[in-house]
């Protein structure tokens, strides 16, 4: 029986998707469709366009930076407590002056690159994604059009990154709508499903919260976690040892974290999941 892998939203913290998918291939096992939310969205979209989880992994380490990734100016100065200033003076002013304070112009150039630019419907596995119409206020799916442009909608978390304009539409990142989005593998008739969140809500001590960019992500965990519509996976995993929301330097460790909850799971994970005959080989770079 056919079955779905879906990816969560949450930032720094769906690295550690890269390790479910590259212990899922160690097991042989691949699922018949991708859904991703924000960054389950782009880790899922990538790895369904034909790279490997060690290719994005390599890809994250190696050649993936963070200042090269973004429009704003002011980051490319270096480091220290000066340019932190000019960086928050600059999105400030975007903030007020534009749709929010990263256009993700370069990130969408980027998702491109890596995907090969193609649309949904030529992907190796089958995937979809969400987002949210900014201007009705509902979910939209995307499982077809442009793979990076679905990304990019995916992704579009304010007031961090402008909303993505596409046919006279502004889109917003998916887990305002469902951060785990099961019920888009079940209503494409997926009854068998395997899902990862990377950002569980759970209480948190004082000392975690040391500024206003903590609070603000907490408060979209809480929002996000009490908007999802809790529709039952076959197999449910939590990939989480604390919040790296907007850490990407710690690939090694969450890469690990994520290859370490598939590992616990091995044997249930098997015992759903495995087909027989065994099912063909995807070419995965």
């Amino acid at each position: 029986m056919k079955w779905a892998l879906v990816l969560s939203g949450g930032g720094g913290n769906g690295i550690a998707h890269i390790g479910v998918l590259r212990e899922l291939e160690r097991m042989c096992l691949r699922p018949d469709l991708i859904v991703g939310t924000s960054m389950g969205s782009v880790v899922g979209g990538i790895y369904a366009s034909g790279k490997s989880a060690d290719w994005i992994c390599n890809y994250l380490k190696n050649d993936f930076n963070i200042r090269e990734a973004v429009s704003l100016q002011t980051i490319k100065w270096g480091e220290g407590p000066v340019v932190k200033a000019l960086v928050a003076g600059e999105a400030l002013h975007n903030l007020r002056t534009k749709l929010g304070a990263e256009s993700g112009e370069k990130i969408l150039k980027l998702l491109r690159e890596v995907s090969g630019d193609i649309n949904i419907e030529d992907t190796v596995i089958p995937f979809a994604c969400n987002a949210v119409n900014l201007l009705s206020g509902k979910e939209v799916v995307f499982n077809k059009g442009n793979l990076a442009e679905a990304i990019r909608c995916s992704i579009a978390i304010p007031p961090f990154f402008e909303p993505y304009e596409k046919d006279d539409i502004l889109y917003v990142d998916g887990g305002f709508s469902d951060n785990l989005p099961i019920h888009i593998a079940h209503e494409m008739g997926f009854k068998k499903v395997l899902s990862v969140n990377v950002v569980p809500l759970r209480p948190l001590s004082k000392a975690h919260v040391k500024n206003g960019v903590d609070v603000l992500f907490r408060l979209m965990t809480i929002t996000i976690n009490g908007l999802h519509r809790h529709k039952d996976a076959t197999v449910s995993l939590t990939a989480y040892k604390g919040a790296y929301n907007f850490d990407f330097d710690h690939i090694d460790e969450l890469v690990e974290l994520g290859e370490l909850t598939v590992r616990n799971q091995s044997d249930l994970i098997r015992k759903k999941f495995s087909t027989w005959p065994k099912k063909k080989k995807y070419n995965l770079q």
